[in-house]
């Protein structure tokens, strides 16, 4: 996430680090999630710190689906009894998102 704006991503770019699919692996391991969640972590000087865990599709969902990420083929995949391979990093990176909010007043 580049930028949020009252709880939702309003900007993000994909990228892939080694250090924080470890991080994520071990997290999930460690704590037992299943399913889908939203984990938001933040960078400074190189070293990544969760900030929240959420067990919904985030805000930022599009922009993975973009990317490459199915998360609706996953989900079906488990319904009908199918365990899904582990593909952390399967996405494209260098992707970009910006969301725009339109307003439009009309007088009748």
């Amino acid at each position: 996430k580049l930028v949020m704006r009252a709880g939702e991503t309003d900007k993000a770019v994909s990228f892939k680090d080694d250090a924080l699919f470890t991080l994520i692996k071990r997290f999930v391991n460690e704590t037992g999630y299943r399913g889908q969640i939203d984990i938001d972590f933040f960078e400074i000087d190189g070293n990544y710190y969760l900030s929240e865990v959420n067990p919904r599709f985030g805000g930022g969902y599009p922009h993975a689906y973009e990317c490459g990420c199915d998360h609706m083929t996953l989900i079906l995949n488990n319904l009908n009894g199918k365990k899904n391979a582990k593909n952390i990093g399967a996405y494209d990176d260098g992707v970009y998102m910006m969301k725009y909010n339109e307003i439009m007043v009309q007088r009748v």
